[in-house]
């Protein structure tokens, strides 16, 4: 009788601590999938068209593409891989990436957020930050911790224009046109990959309708070198 007793209680216990167990888990997953939500929400504003390509203030642009960054680390850390996180804040239907039977490409101004956000992630990776709670909470503010990796290391990280606004005034109040990158010192000369990259945005940008045809050939211009003249006659 004793034995049937114990087998039950034990058998009833096991019951109630698998019950608990389970409870635990489906909370925990609830709660992680809000979180999720709570991030996709929040990257979905600073992704909206008047974020991305219309800040009043060049900072607030700055801040806003930081602030993207860290909920793209954060959604990581929580089990949001990052191209899933902005491919959901950017609300993009998986068959922008496959091409549906009408080979529809995704949209001009989609594509532009969606490269900005996964280079500017990617550049926090290279400067050797992680989604740690004091960093994530200073990104939420809309500030970078100092590099932490390579012959900067310990250096303020910046925001910093591809095109520069003088070339195209107000882009650098457009998050497409920002990169996150350690300092660099002033009046140093554009190497030939950072000039081809500026191009191509502000081709890209042309494209999308974000600046007028007129702006895309003032900065190839100024981006192209004059031919070499000697004895006033153009060097080939």
């Amino acid at each position: 009788m004793d034995n049937i007793n114990l087998r039950y209680i034990l058998t009833r216990a096991g019951g109630v601590i698998l019950a608990i167990v389970v409870a635990l888990y489906v909370m925990g997953y609830v709660k992680k999938k809000n979180k999720h939500s709570a991030l996709v929400s929040e990257l979905k504003s600073l992704s909206s068209d008047s974020s991305f390509f219309g800040q009043f203030y060049a900072e607030d642009a700055q801040k806003a593409l930081i602030k993207a960054v860290g909920l793209i680390a954060e959604a990581n850390k929580l089990g949001l891989a990052p191209e899933e996180a902005i491919n959901r804040g950017l609300g993009i239907e998986e068959k922008y990436f496959l091409l549906d039977e009408n080979n529809e490409a995704p949209p001009l101004k989609e594509s532009l957020i969606r490269n900005t956000l996964r280079a500017n992630y990617e550049n926090f990776r290279k400067l050797g930050y992680d989604a740690d709670y004091h960093t994530l909470e200073m990104l939420k503010e809309g500030k970078l911790p100092p590099v932490r990796t390579g012959p900067q290391t310990g250096s303020k990280a910046e925001v910093g224009t591809i095109i520069d606004p003088l070339l195209s005034p107000g882009l650098d109040k457009v998050m497409a046109n920002l990169e996150i990158r350690p300092p660099r010192e002033k009046g140093r000369k554009m190497s030939d990959v950072e000039t081809a990259t500026a191009k191509q945005l502000a081709q890209d940008l042309s494209s999308a309708g974000i600046i007028e045809e007129s702006a895309r050939k003032r900065i190839i211009e100024s981006l192209t070198p004059k031919p070499a003249v000697l004895d006033g006659v153009p060097k080939p």
